[in-house]
């Protein structure tokens, strides 16, 4: 794809930020966070980060409505995250929807039942996803996807290469299910077998699923946000999805380990800002709204 030539980008319509975390860390839900940042030599890389952060950020004027995305990795923490999260968009007049998670540990009706505790908690819950220790042909996968199917939510799918052909396994047994791929597939590094390996997974997962993708979270392999170091993550993904099926998310504030916010936006109107209008608006905006339900209220 050519660089967009001079000039500003046509701004679009609306843009939804698909991907967002937000935290305050004096709530003990996040000791994950702080064993990142130890690992990456910041120590003090991840501070509370809250809406007036966000806004503070750079490039997000157009932003006006959000997914936020459930970061906690303290047991048991989310249902106390998402209240605090739905009250804090609540008084801020913030049009946010909600991605959960779920302890996969527990059994089917544990699992079931803390689900159904997140929808009533807000009805704008509009997903899950799990990160850890929840393999495709695990029971708490069927049972995650199965009360997503009868809700109509989304699942956010976390995976690697490695294991996308078991995922694609798992899903396509749920012909009603939405999937939304996270962070382009999660690359495992940039190295040459690397990106091949990459590129076959997200290749055959456009082909043979229905999955939308986020082009989203590449900073954390990248370890920047430059055009260059994205370009080869982004092009192939946009051609094997198009952009009916992708859909804008910053992982802000993590990619702060690779940039801020306005090294990334320059990054995507470099490599994408010369699709037409009308591509870069269900980018930027119609994809995420009508995938996670912006369009309605519960």
């Amino acid at each position: 794809m050519p660089d967009r030539p001079g000039g500003p980008r046509p701004a679009p319509r609306r843009v939804v930020d698909a991907h967002v975390h937000l935290w305050d860390r004096a709530n003990p839900w996040y000791p994950g966070l702080a064993a990142m940042a130890a690992d990456l030599g910041d120590p003090d890389m991840f501070p509370t980060f809250l809406l007036e952060d966000y806004r503070r950020d750079g490039a997000t004027a157009g932003v006006d409505g959000f997914v936020h995305v459930s970061a906690v990795t303290a047991p048991q923490a989310h249902h106390d995250e998402l209240r605090w999260v739905a009250d804090l968009a609540d008084r801020a007049g913030v049009d946010m929807r909600f991605v959960g998670t779920v302890d996969p540990q527990g059994s089917s009706s544990e699992i079931i039942a803390d689900l159904d505790a997140q929808l009533a908690i807000t009805g704008r819950l509009s997903g899950i996803r799990v990160l850890y220790d929840f393999p495709p042909e695990s029971a708490a996968a069927q049972t995650v996807l199965r009360w997503l199917e009868e809700h109509g939510l989304v699942f956010d799918l976390v995976t690697h290469p490695g294991d996308m052909d078991a995922w694609i396994r798992t899903i396509s047994a749920f012909d009603g299910l939405t999937t939304v791929l996270e962070h382009t597939g999660w690359p495992d590094g940039t190295d040459p077998a690397a990106h091949a390996c990459w590129r076959t997974a997200v290749t055959t997962c456009a082909r043979e699923t229905a999955a939308r993708c986020k082009l989203s979270g590449l900073g954390m392999v990248t370890g920047e946000l430059s055009a260059e170091a994205l370009r080869p993550w982004l092009e192939p993904a946009l051609e094997a999805f198009g952009w009916d099926r992708v859909i804008f998310g910053s992982n802000i504030p993590i990619e702060h380990m690779a940039g801020t916010h306005t090294d990334l936006q320059h990054a995507l109107d470099t490599v994408l800002g010369a699709g037409a209008p009308g591509d870069l608006q269900r980018f930027y905006a119609d994809n995420a709204i009508t995938t996670y339900g912006f369009e309605e209220e519960r």
